[in-house]
């Protein structure tokens, strides 16, 4: 398989490995024959990565429970194009100088390229369970006449260059879900078995396709014009989520529609603005619960609310505790 999960250097010391799927875990089993499963588990948690040959590309799915705070790293061996979609979970991605946010229920199509490590942040306490599936390059290329958003990521693949680029994450439709549901349940053998397979990806890949229209090229050109200035806008969120944001100003600002700059952080970050700001400021109150004795009061100004109980109320959504029971849980970290 041209994907890789592995543990970083500093977890692989505190680590079993099996290929048999405990009791507990047998629902995520993929029935798909000839499946390759590794179940790896230890004090920082469990993994089970699967995946599977089906037609001309492969499926793969993962699923992890972090008892802590932890990373995974993620490669290919050679150059591919993926279908991924997050079903439980939010995971953020970080590579060279580029980072994603991707949240459940959300599918989207991205290229990666061999030798670069692509770093995957996992929440203790939160279940994560994604699936990956390759996109052919040869059917997208009988595609790009029809949906030209793929064109630059087809010249990408052809020419090896850049670490990573990615189509925005949409809402994953029923419609979609369906057909990836589909792809575990073939009856069929021989080549019956892998026309099956191949229309079910193909299923999959076009309605993802068609439901990006509401992304035009006009807006595409507006973004890769002012990427730069783009960029320093998300850095400043970065550093500081509590400052107020008016998103019409600062796409005036930018020069940019506040749909193009809302459309800018889909396919930068997999998420609107405003959802990104929330999660930095979780992350930063998470930071400060643990390297700090603050109240929860002044924790909750410090990210930018100033009502307790709403950031309680954010918190508890986004991480699935308090923010005391956060603290409490991670004290021996501190």
């Amino acid at each position: 398989m041209p994907i890789e999960f592995r543990l970083p250097h500093y977890l692989v010391q505190d680590v079993v490995v099996t290929h048999a799927v405990p009791t507990r875990y047998r629902k995520l089993k993929l029935p798909i024959e000839d499946t390759a499963a590794l179940f790896l588990s230890g004090k920082w948690g469990a993994m089970l990565k699967q995946h599977v040959q089906v037609a001309d590309s492969f499926y793969c799915e993962l699923y992890a429970e972090p008892a802590t705070d932890m990373e995974l790293l993620l490669s290919v061996t050679e150059p591919v194009i993926i279908m991924q979609t997050m079903m439980t979970g939010n995971i953020r991605v970080t590579y060279a100088d580029s980072r994603m946010q991707l949240h459940p229920g959300k599918i989207g199509m991205q290229y990666l390229a061999p030798g670069v490590t692509y770093t995957i942040s996992l929440t203790a306490g939160q279940h994560y369970r994604s699936v990956y599936f390759q996109a052919p390059a040869a059917m997208l290329e009988e595609l790009s006449d029809t949906y030209p958003q793929i064109t630059d990521m087809l010249q990408t693949v052809k020419t090896g260059s850049g670490f990573s680029t990615h189509l925005p994450y949409i809402r994953l439709s029923a419609a979609m879900r369906s057909e990836i549901e589909k792809m575990k349940n073939c009856p069929l053998t021989g080549q019956a078995r892998t026309q099956y397979y191949n229309n079910r990806i193909s299923d999959v890949v076009i309605a993802y396709l068609d439901s990006m229209h509401r992304i035009t090229l006009q807006d595409s050109r507006l973004i890769l014009l002012h990427e730069k200035e783009i960029d320093e806008f998300i850095e400043r969120v970065d550093r500081c989520p509590e400052e107020h944001v008016n998103v019409e100003q600062r796409a005036h600002a930018l020069g940019l529609t506040e749909r193009a700059l809302e459309n800018a952080f889909k396919l930068k970050l997999g998420s609107t603005v405003k959802i990104y700001i929330l999660q930095q400021r979780v992350e930063k109150a998470k930071q400060l619960l643990l390297a700090t004795m603050h109240t929860i009061t002044d924790i909750a100004m410090e990210v930018g609310y100033s009502d307790p109980s709403y950031f309680i109320r954010i918190f508890k959504q986004t991480e699935g505790v308090t923010p005391g029971r956060y603290r409490s849980d991670h004290s021996a970290a501190i």
